[in-house]
């Protein structure tokens, strides 16, 4: 825009006059307006060489300005941010967490030993165990092919289970078996005796078939006997009111061969009418699977 408005002016004598160059020109003298031609071919040509160095000059001038007004250019934030970029991985920091399975697990000695649902804490990043507002890390010592599993704490939480030397299970025993989480609600009303009932309509040769209502959490949750010995280990739920356990004969085995020493006892570990919610509620705990 400059130059265009420069070059105007250069050819219509604005330039010449600013710059001292005076052209005397008459267009009324018609017969000599072809020597008039030639005397003003290079008064032209100096216009326009004056009219493009102006137009540069101011051009460069006005650019500088309108530089000057801009603090920084459109991509210099960009390279700063590049700058800051981290590049390497903090080691320390706690792994992404895609998904957290919550269960139930219960102590079987004095060393920190615990039983759980093997599918409980399969494929964690991190096993966390957590009573009575406290939290410590677990490991994975072994895991069984009938969906139990064996984990170690540093220390046992509470007391340690008792199973009984021979199994009394029979038809439509009342037996307890609730999530961890549930237990302190359950216990605030009273406790209970017990919410589910042994199924022999169903013959499984490693688990124990329960009728009970029981929903999530309650995976690795001991099953109590009227005497608070543990009967079995939850497993998974088969139907809307049918359950599955793995029997107290195979996870002792399973313990055996992993050289834990478990605790077997035919005496009662609680009185008749004690609420098994408060047995459940000293041995077990609540069992969190962080997954990546």
């Amino acid at each position: 825009m400059y130059v265009q408005t420069l070059l105007a002016r250069g050819l219509r004598g604005d330039i010449g006059r600013g710059w001292g160059l005076k052209v005397h020109h008459s267009a009324s003298i018609v017969g000599r307006a072809a020597s008039a031609t030639r005397a003003k071919l290079p008064v032209c040509m100096i216009r326009l060489a004056c009219g493009i160095v102006i137009g540069c000059a101011l051009t460069g001038l006005a650019l500088r300005e309108a530089a000057a007004q801009v603090p920084f250019s459109s991509f210099q934030p960009v390279r700063q941010m590049e700058a800051a970029k981290p590049l390497a991985r903090d080691v320390d920091s706690p792994p992404a967490v895609s998904q957290r399975l919550d269960g139930t697990a219960f102590f079987v000695d004095d060393l920190g030993h615990m039983l759980t649902a093997r599918h409980a804490v399969a494929d964690c990043a991190r096993i966390v165990i957590s009573k009575e507002g406290r939290a410590v890390a677990a490991r994975v010592v072994a895991l069984a092919a009938s969906d139990i599993a064996l984990i170690k704490v540093p220390r046992t939480l509470g007391l340690a289970a008792v199973f009984p030397r021979a199994s009394a299970s029979v038809a439509n025993d009342m037996v307890f078996a609730e999530a961890y989480d549930r237990l302190k609600p359950m216990l605030a009303h009273g406790g209970s005796l017990g919410n589910a009932f042994v199924d022999t309509t169903l013959r499984d040769p490693e688990h124990l078939v329960l009728r009970s209502n029981v929903t999530f959490g309650t995976s690795g949750a001991p099953v109590l006997d009227s005497r608070g010995l543990v009967e079995g280990v939850v497993s998974r739920r088969t139907t809307i009111d049918r359950v599955l356990a793995v029997d107290a004969a195979h996870a002792k085995s399973f313990l055996a061969a992993h050289g834990v020493r478990f605790q077997e006892d035919d005496r009662p570990q609680m009185s008749g009418t004690a609420s098994r919610a408060h047995r459940a509620a000293s041995i077990s705990a609540r069992v969190t699977c962080l997954q990546q």
